[in-house]
């Protein structure tokens, strides 16, 4: 009996020993990001520059690898098919996120994830075609009422930018057609090509085309206006009582070790205070909204039950 608690307990020390010493040496190898937007859109580039700074801090390659499709329900099985080792983890949105309560119910839940850093954080906004029909949101609103086919355009249904035109709906009292499309980028596809007359997106997501002159934004979600936006006005100065924000982070499917996730939370917070990525984010229009693990864990929990109350509210029954 004593021998076999002796080689029990010995066996134990080993494996405890050993995958120290596999944790110490963490990252052997290339560490994936998966990333449900498309090659070129804000969150993908996002995802590419956090890892050119913070692949020098792991000693490994970061690289990017776009699972589109699915409101990030392909990024998702994809991301929970590899094992919990930390060389497979995904770039993520609030939309993403919000989809859970919705369109991936059922497939996916918000306690599959370890939400390990957030980057960026910024209100949504409502944009029109520059040559299109409407030049204030009041406009497309007065069109809806009048019992005209408003198409509105989105990522996925039940994803934050669905809820906030729901809410906006309700709130206005007017009906509108929905128009889910995988992301940001295919939604200003889809605008300027007169599929959409308005849409929900992200500044980020916008802000070339509007310095190209081709789109106009109509409304911005946030507290107060942006400071690069200073023309756009909040919901609440239209008169509508809502308040909703996009943050872009980084997930891990649940079970990463401790010691593997403080590497990769050290990693990605020396690489946003590097010059060229404050550069970047300058550059194109990104608001800084930095999180440690536990801020942002809190921060997308409490995001997550407020679109969860939404969710229930809003698409029992969808306008």
């Amino acid at each position: 009996m004593r021998k076999k608690s002796f080689v029990f307990a010995t066996a134990l020390f080993l494996l405890v020993l050993f995958s120290g010493v596999s944790f110490a040496s963490f990252p052997e190898k290339p560490i994936t990001i998966f990333n449900s937007s498309s090659a070129g859109s804000p969150t993908d580039l996002l995802a590419r520059e956090v890892a050119h700074y913070a692949e020098k801090y792991l000693g490994q390659p970061m690289v990017v690898v776009n699972k589109t499709g699915g409101g990030g329900g392909v990024m998702f099985a994809s991301l929970m098919s590899q094992p919990s080792d930390g060389y497979t983890i995904a770039s993520c949105t609030a939309a993403q996120i919000a989809a859970l309560q919705a369109q991936l119910k059922g497939q996916f839940a918000f306690e599959d994830f370890d939400f390990l850093v957030n980057v960026q954080l910024e209100p949504y906004v409502i944009a029109s075609l520059v040559d299109g029909p409407f030049s204030t949101l009041q406009e497309a609103i007065d069109y809806a009422k009048k019992g005209n086919s408003l198409m509105v355009g989105g990522q996925g249904t039940g994803s934050s930018m669905h809820l906030m035109m729901l809410e906006i709906a309700r709130q206005a009292d007017f009906k509108f057609t929905w128009l889910p499309y995988g992301g940001g980028s295919e939604s200003i596809t889809n605008l300027l090509g007169g599929h959409a007359q308005i849409i929900s997106t992200a500044p980020a997501t916008a802000h070339q085309y509007v310095e190209a002159g081709k789109i106009r934004l109509l409304a911005v979600s946030g507290e107060k206006r942006m400071e690069h936006l200073p023309d756009v006005p909040t919901l609440k100065e239209l008169g509508l009582d809502i308040t909703l924000a996009q943050y872009r982070g980084f997930i891990a499917k649940k079970g990463l070790p401790v010691e593997v996730k403080e590497k990769i939370v050290a990693a990605i917070e020396k690489a946003v205070k590097e010059p060229g990525f404050v550069e970047f984010m300058k550059k194109t229009n990104q608001a800084d909204g930095y999180m440690n693990s536990s801020e942002f864990a809190a921060y997308a929990k409490e995001d997550f039950d407020k679109v969860g109350r939404m969710t229930k509210e809003l698409l029992t029954s969808p306008k």
